[in-house]
């Protein structure tokens, strides 16, 4: 066994819990279970937090699946299974498009703006908590800290199509690991 490649597992083990993708994926799980423990308490049942990505990206007006595909980061096939079980727990219609009936325009219901005036108190909730835990300072900290990575995702990374594996810091290892 490779005494050097075991020792530098050892030594990134000794700091998992600091390590990037564990806090914010610990840290989502926190505000997900949190929401979802709040949603429950005022009664949505048939409500997961995942149908949030979907709600939020609709306009008052009404919206194309296309278009909230897009906003959401998503495939079409993906905001189409959530419209789909928002339509059947009765928080949003859709409605063909007038210039192309092949669209389809999905709008709110009244159950729909409520749980999205619900979601509003549920995320104020969340703030609360969070607040709790590390200050108002802290948390103002952290939006902000996060508000600038995902900035930059959304500019640098996505626009340009840049893929990690293709970034030429990546070249030299992955070729070694191949």
């Amino acid at each position: 066994m490779n005494e050097e490649l075991l020792a530098q597992v050892a030594a990134m083990k000794v700091n998992k819990a600091r390590l990037m993708g564990k806090l914010l994926n610990r840290t989502y799980r926190y505000m997900s279970d949190l929401a979802g423990d709040y949603l429950k308490g005022i009664g949505y049942e048939n409500f997961r937090v995942g149908h949030i990505v979907a709600l939020v990206h609709i306009e008052v007006e009404g919206t194309s699946i296309n278009t909230l595909a897009a906003a959401a980061s998503m495939t079409k096939q993906g905001m189409s299974k959530l419209i789909k079980e928002l339509q059947e727990e009765g928080f949003v219609i859709g409605e063909k498009d007038p210039t192309d009936a092949r669209a389809l325009i999905v709008k709110y219901t009244e159950k729909g703006l409520q749980a999205m005036i619900d979601w509003r108190n549920c995320t104020n909730y969340i703030n609360q908590k969070f607040g709790e835990v590390l200050g108002e300072s802290k948390l103002e900290t952290l939006k902000d800290l996060l508000g600038e990575l995902v900035h930059e995702y959304e500019n640098n990374y996505l626009s340009t199509s840049k893929n990690l594996l293709n970034h030429p810091m990546m070249q030299s290892k992955w070729q070694k690991v191949k």
